[in-house]
């Protein structure tokens, strides 16, 4: 899901190619509208979109998710700190991961962030239509 050339600089030997040719991807609705159809995985993608930093561990990221997730109509039970953490290495990180939004280290439990435009911005959408029950 990366916008990011995998070979090469531009120049003119790039002239002519679609952006397929260049290693460009570009990212399918339904895999995007998948990848932010959990309210765990939109919380990710909305705070290290804002946060100051690229990496972060995963507990760390948990509690920010699990904050997010008690101040909504999330059943408190799913929104515990040790429930997203599991939830999050176990399925929500390694599908992040897999669809290219983040970079998930399981043995150092780290996750980097490169950036997602496209994602950051449905997920920001996602939000405001939950926040206001409005479609």
């Amino acid at each position: 899901m990366s916008n990011r050339s995998t070979d090469g600089p531009a120049g003119e030997q790039w002239q002519g190619m679609t952006p397929q040719d260049r290693g460009f991807t570009t990212p399918i609705v339904d895999d995007v509208f998948d990848v932010l159809a959990d309210w765990r995985r939109r919380a990710v993608c909305r705070y290290l979109s804002t946060a100051d930093q690229h990496a972060i561990d995963v507990r760390s990221l948990a509690v920010a998710v699990s904050n997010r997730g008690q101040s909504s109509s999330v059943p408190p039970t799913d929104a515990t700190v040790d429930a997203v953490e599991t939830e999050l290495i176990e399925i929500h990180l390694p599908k992040l991961h897999d669809f290219g939004v983040l970079d998930f280290d399981e043995r150092s439990e780290t996750v980097r962030y490169w950036g997602a435009p496209t994602v950051e911005k449905w997920a920001e959408h996602a939000d405001a239509v939950t926040d206001h029950q409005e479609f």
